[in-house]
């Protein structure tokens, strides 16, 4: 079981840097909850904790629920295209609006790492396994005030690295897990600054994946869950008929190692008619050598169907990710 940990920890760490996400959290297991979802806010700098107006919601802050009523969102990516066409992640996810009450939405996560090839110590093939993991959540959400909302997920988390026949101790190389989000978002009431009048200013504070580590086949073999804190703000300074115009920036704590360095997000989003949108943005992970702007496109029909698609920088020495997502709100 210990050889094929360290088989698959290459693969996970590059899944890691793809995810353009933290690489503290990359050296935590369930590498599926690390893996921002939703090109829009990958085009956006990875910024959203305080946008959170769609189904990703559930990933970056469940609290951006509360203001929705029914939205589904997919998206799916391959993860190491040049290297192998079966890695990839999948994620889907549904809000739905009930009246009086709360706002519930449930999501999915599937990252599947391929198949590989099981071999004896005399290097005689036995046969092929494959390695996945699945994380399926429950979101709820509900406006304290019209101007602060609260969020919470309920994860479960499922991890297969390896079947029975292939370990040592001929035992299930599974592990699995639970975990809770928690989310706040405050619409800031208006104000006045150099003679300027600030309003649709929303700041935004999620806590994700806390919960028990992963053990394996034994406790030496526990995996932390990838914990992380973000806090950012979203501002709108331009809101009309015509063209709406949002600046974002947020910063992300990992919560696994406290000696990694904090990652840097900016973004903006300029939506034009409420047809096309235009993102760019900026990140800045300096302990996952990522330092390069992200860009994007978001296609609105009838506000109902959004076509969105970024592209989103990587570590230094790899090239860069193409992510395409769609949503559907009724």
């Amino acid at each position: 079981m210990q050889k094929i940990i360290r088989m698959l920890a290459a693969v996970i760490l590059m899944i890691a840097m793809l995810s353009s996400h933290s690489l503290a959290q990359g050296e935590a297991g369930a590498s599926s909850l690390i893996i921002p979802p939703g090109a829009r806010a990958n085009a956006m700098g990875q910024c959203y904790v305080a946008v959170s107006d769609d189904a990703t919601g559930i990933w970056w802050n469940p609290a951006g629920l509360a203001v929705q009523n029914r939205t589904v969102d997919l998206m799916h990516s391959q993860l190491v295209p040049d290297l192998a066409s079966d890695v990839f992640y999948e994620y889907i996810a549904g809000v739905y609006k009930l009246e009086g009450i709360a706002v519930v939405g449930f999501a999915l996560h599937y990252l599947t790492y391929g198949t590989w090839t099981h071999t004896k110590m005399s290097s005689k093939e036995e046969g092929e396994a494959s390695s996945w993991e699945i994380a399926p959540a429950v979101s709820g959400a509900v406006k304290l005030t019209d101007s602060f909302f609260l969020g919470m997920n309920l994860k479960f988390i499922y991890v297969s690295l390896a079947p029975d026949w292939t370990t040592i101790e001929g035992m299930d190389g599974t592990g699995h897990s639970v975990a809770v989000d928690f989310g706040a978002i405050w619409r800031v009431p208006d104000f006045g600054l150099a003679g300027y009048r600030i309003s649709r200013l929303y700041l935004g504070l999620s806590v994700t994946n806390l919960g028990p580590s992963i053990t394996y086949i034994n406790r030496d073999q526990a995996a932390d869950l990838p914990r992380n804190l973000r806090v950012g703000f979203a501002y709108t300074p331009v809101s009309d008929e015509l063209s709406e115009f949002t600046l974002m920036s947020e910063v992300n704590r990992p919560l696994v190692e406290f000696d990694r360095s904090n990652t840097y997000h900016a973004g903006a989003e300029y939506v034009y008619a409420r047809l096309l949108a235009l993102r760019a943005g900026y990140v800045h992970d300096r302990d996952g050598n990522i330092m390069d702007p992200t860009y994007g496109l978001g296609f609105i029909i009838n506000d109902r169907v959004r076509i969105d698609y970024a592209s989103v920088p990587q570590a230094k020495e790899l090239g860069r990710v193409h992510r395409w997502s769609l949503g559907l709100t009724f």
